[in-house]
């Protein structure tokens, strides 16, 4: 949770380049610039990674709530937009997509739409690049299924907490023996709200209503499971929205998150995404769409994975993760030590080795090394994140009328202080671990 604006985070940055450790914090510094280079120069080969990579001509608007359909219709003629897309399935149509001719200079046009006068233009509320990120996808590939239908594991009523989870989908059964994951129905109903050609979430990517997860590591079926396992433990009535954001490749665009965001912000008391992108200097990634969102809907409980680099937040900006409103969490992995004490050969629980941290923009650690599945060990921030939705929703649940606030509280004084054995110099702003 973020209680502290950009200001404050530059000011403590730097009170600490004036102290002791500035040889270190320059070195970090430059080194983690250095890694996000070389990112970059991947992203150029096509190459999946958590740096965006923009569109050359494409803008996403977001226009003021009640915005006549002539103003917009107005406001695309005057600047020139060629074809324009909205967020289906949203219960506003506030956010759209404006596709520009290829030949475009999409900074200036930016700059141009930001400052421009008359025709409506003060119905603008804000302007973003489009671009594409893509999920860490390093958990293992398990496979492929032939049945892609979960329908029939939709339930009758929705009852308790609702759970989206923004992600490649999800797949009840995987494997040639389609073994069930998930014991019983599960997913929210939309039928419940009066919702007409979407049976349960939607799908961003296809754009249709099969949120069917055909990504081979089946990331988001394993966020969904975390998340159900903690919640079917403590016996907690709740039901999954999934939210298909991510293709096969784990591959998101910005506009597809916001829409699904959109979407599941209107639908669940809490929201899961494990993924992000890091702030790579292009524009202001803390006034966008995405923030604006989050302020529309503060008593909707955002959880965040905080990365897989090993890099200080408060330094290399993430997204969502850094975002600094109080509805929002975000979660660092503590090593497979703090999940399985008796481990053997194992070094003493820590943070794991590859996490993100950050003493102003992380917020708390959870197990995310080690994770069982299907036989396999899930390591990752992306799965650290939904042992603390499952958590949060918990306190939801049984606390109606909770501020974010007092989920903060809640979670401090839920989770365990961190071993003494811990790390010193990589913390988070509880320094305490949520385990499930």
């Amino acid at each position: 949770m973020k209680s502290l604006k950009k200001i404050i985070v530059l000011f403590v940055l730097s009170i600490f380049s004036l102290s002791c450790s500035e040889d270190h914090l320059y070195t970090e510094e430059e080194s983690q610039k250095s890694l996000l280079k070389e990112n970059s120069l991947r992203n150029n080969n096509n190459n999946i990674s958590n740096l965006p990579v923009y569109s050359r001509n494409k803008l996403i608007i977001q226009y003021l709530l009640g915005t006549p359909n002539s103003v917009k219709s107005n406001l695309r003629d005057i600047f020139g937009v060629q074809n324009y897309e909205i967020c289906e399935h949203c219960e506003d149509k506030n956010i759209e997509l404006w596709i520009f001719d290829k030949g475009i200079l999409i900074e200036p046009k930016k700059t141009t739409i930001e400052t421009g006068s008359g025709g409506g233009i003060e119905y603008i509320v804000e302007v973003d690049y489009e671009f594409v990120f893509g999920i860490d996808l390093s958990n293992p590939y398990l496979g492929t299924d032939s049945d892609t239908s979960f329908y029939p594991y939709i339930k009758s009523d929705n009852e308790g907490v609702t759970v989206a989870v923004l992600d490649t989908g999800i797949a009840p059964t995987i494997g040639a023996d389609t073994s069930p994951i998930f014991a019983s129905p599960f997913l929210y109903n939309a039928s419940n709200d009066g919702y007409t050609g979407v049976e349960s979430g939607w799908d961003f990517v296809n754009d249709d209503p099969n949120c069917f997860d055909d990504n081979g590591g089946r990331h988001g079926t394993v966020v969904s499971s975390i998340i159900h396992n903690v919640l079917n433990n403590d016996e907690i009535p709740h039901q999954i929205l999934p939210v298909k954001i991510a293709n096969r490749r784990g591959q998101i665009s910005y506009f597809g998150l916001l829409c699904g965001f959109n979407f599941a912000l209107n639908h669940a008391q809490v929201v899961q995404m494990s993924f992000g992108w890091y702030d790579d200097g292009s524009g202001d990634q803390l006034n966008t769409i995405f923030s604006e969102l989050l302020n529309l809907y503060p008593n909707v409980m955002v959880v965040t994975s905080a990365g897989n680099d090993g890099f200080n937040n408060d330094v290399v900006s993430h997204y969502p993760s850094n975002y600094p409103q109080d509805n929002l969490i975000a979660v660092a992995a503590a090593n497979k030590k703090v999940l399985f004490p008796s481990s053997i050969g194992l070094p003493d629980p820590n943070i794991a080795g590859f996490s993100n941290y950050g003493i102003v923009n992380v917020d708390f650690f959870a197990p995310g090394e080690g994770i069982p599945f299907l036989g396999y060990d899930m390591d990752g921030t992306s799965f650290a994140a939904p042992f603390v939705s499952g958590v949060v929703a918990r306190i939801v649940q049984s606390n109606p009328g909770f501020t974010p606030n007092n989920v903060l509280d809640a979670l401090t004084s839920y989770g365990e202080p961190c071993p003494v054995t811990f790390s010193t110099t990589r913390k988070v702003k509880h320094n305490r671990i949520i385990m499930p």
